[in-house]
């Protein structure tokens, strides 16, 4: 790969579609607590109630929290690399901008001489 380029509008359409996504499965998780709670109950049993509850406190919430910040800091760290993307092009171009006076009016002449 000899160049790559970031379009800062197509950063932010993916980044629309995570969000959607993920709103998605929140959603979708947030359903499961009464869905448990009502199978749970079904049962009709107090042991079978806490062992689930005992595995979703230890094994499942922490997963699903840990999700949840993977999401987070994903989209966080692709808006910083888009950032520092589009700050180094316009330090490049601000860059190549003083080159080009400079090479038309070189610093030990005055501007508007030649």
């Amino acid at each position: 790969m000899t160049s790559w380029s970031i379009q800062p509008s197509g950063v932010v359409a993916v980044l629309k579609d995570v969000n959607v996504d993920a709103e998605a499965l929140g959603t979708a998780l947030q359903s499961l607590g009464p869905a448990l709670e009502g199978a749970v109950t079904a049962t009709q049993s107090g042991a079978i109630s806490e062992a689930v509850q005992s595995y979703f406190q230890q094994e499942e919430s922490p997963r699903i929290q840990g999700m949840s910040a993977r999401i987070g800091a994903a989209a966080q760290g692709v808006v910083s690399a888009t950032e520092a993307y589009v700050a180094g092009d316009m330090e490049m171009a601000a860059n190549a901008q003083s080159a080009a006076v400079a090479a038309v009016y070189p610093p030990t002449l005055p501007h508007g001489v030649m």
